[in-house]
């Protein structure tokens, strides 16, 4: 019995070196940053008073290319799943408030749903949730979490399901 004990606590120790290595599950979700900012109709928009809500939260830009593609799908999205409480909250980076509201008027996007204010101040939201470049995307759920984080493209029906 002696002989198998060595045997046995590197199987022990394997196992464990084993279990260390694992993929990790997903780690808990973080908060999303709290902001208030301008409607392009003037009204102030708050993160939190939404809460109860699932939030699809887009950084854009007129004269970003790969936005102004991407924008009308994330709204078309949140219209179709309006009855389930599903917002946009599209943080315009143009340089004017002048540039977000021809843009949002010619497609059509709602003021309520475009937020401004000034350049420094989305610059001050984009800071707070680490955005690097344009186009970035934040699916936000109904506690505040953030449950996505990356390209519009990935926010689909499918990715929001889990918290209608």
């Amino acid at each position: 019995m002696k002989e198998a004990a060595p045997w046995v606590i590197a199987g022990l120790v394997a196992m464990a070196v084993l279990f260390l290595m694992l993929p990790r599950s997903e780690s808990l979700p973080a908060p999303a940053p709290d902001f208030s900012l301008e409607s392009l109709n003037g009204e102030t928009v708050t993160l939190s008073a939404l809460r109860g809500k699932l939030i699809i939260l887009d950084f854009w830009a007129s004269w970003c290319s790969p936005c102004t593609r991407t924008l009308p799908g994330l709204d078309e999205l949140a219209t179709r799943l309006a009855d389930r409480d599903v917002v946009l909250l599209a943080i315009s980076l143009d340089r004017t408030e002048k540039a977000a509201r021809e843009y949002a008027s010619a497609h059509g996007l709602s003021a309520n749903s475009v937020l401004y204010g000034s350049l420094n101040e989305a610059r001050v939201v984009k800071e707070l949730y680490g955005v690097a470049g344009i186009p970035r995307t934040f699916l936000i759920d109904r506690e505040g979490f953030v449950r996505y984080s990356g390209g519009p493209s990935g926010v689909t029906e499918e990715l929001v399901a889990p918290w209608l």
